[in-house]
């Protein structure tokens, strides 16, 4: 049957002389495969430069739920990501999205929430110019849909943050991040953005590299995140 969904593009490989694979995280039906046949061809009415990962799309599928690989009969961008394209940092932050969805998003699932949710982040990607903040709020607001949100409260008595456990401690552990570290991610996740903001470069960066440790434990599986090092130097 041909059906409506709006998507986000994640990866693409090349196929045959003039088609192309895309992987989709779909609103409607959650992570897809789809074919692109003759997209590479010069007079093709979908052009390659409309599936770049992370684009928005909204489509018109030959859906079938049985299929591993289903077809595209329209495409169009919902909104052209231009400001993106155009910006160094915000070409990087993007770079930082697509691979930690990559790894993240491995489910069939539909999410409509995470779908609306990725949509907005990247929507405000293009319209805003992202703070030094964006990747530690973007991972720890991720890890809510993903079912590996932090629990607990920053404290005297809760003063440090356990990798492995995902919880608030008040003993330094094997797996235990430092002090300052715990109270920006309590600060982040209590949406106290202001107080955030005026944390450290030096602990940012910190807490960044502990979230990521936080995502091979819980998600990743020791997947390296290889543009997470750059981020932290532009957003320094």
């Amino acid at each position: 049957m041909i059906a409506k969904t709006r998507a986000i593009v994640l990866r693409n490989t090349n196929y045959s002389e003039n088609s192309v694979i895309s992987k989709m995280y779909t609103r409607e039906f959650g992570l897809r495969t789809y074919i692109l046949q003759s997209i590479r061809k010069g007079k093709a009415a979908i052009r390659p430069s409309m599936i770049q990962p992370l684009s928005i799309v909204e489509m018109d599928v030959y859906e079938k739920s049985s299929s591993n690989i289903n077809r595209v009969k329209e495409l169009k961008n919902t909104p052209l990501l231009i400001n993106i394209q155009d910006s160094m940092i915000k070409k990087s932050v993007a770079l930082f999205l697509v691979e930690i969805l990559n790894h993240c998003i491995t489910e069939e699932q539909c999410e409509e929430e995470l779908f609306d949710f990725l949509e907005s982040q990247i929507l405000n990607l293009e319209k805003l110019d992202p703070n030094s903040l964006f990747p530690i709020t973007f991972l720890l607001s991720l890890s809510k849909y993903l079912g590996v949100e932090p629990q607990g409260h920053f404290s005297d008595q809760t003063s440090y943050f356990s990798i492995d456990e995902g919880i608030f401690k008040s003993e330094v552990g094997l797996n235990t991040s430092s002090t300052e570290v715990a109270r920006l991610i309590d600060l982040v996740l209590n949406n106290s953005l202001k107080d955030a903001q005026k944390v450290h470069s030096v602990v940012r960066k910190e807490t960044l590299n502990e979230l990521m440790k936080y995502y091979q434990f819980h998600i990743t599986k020791n997947k390296r995140i290889k543009s997470v090092e750059i981020l932290s130097e532009l957003l320094s």
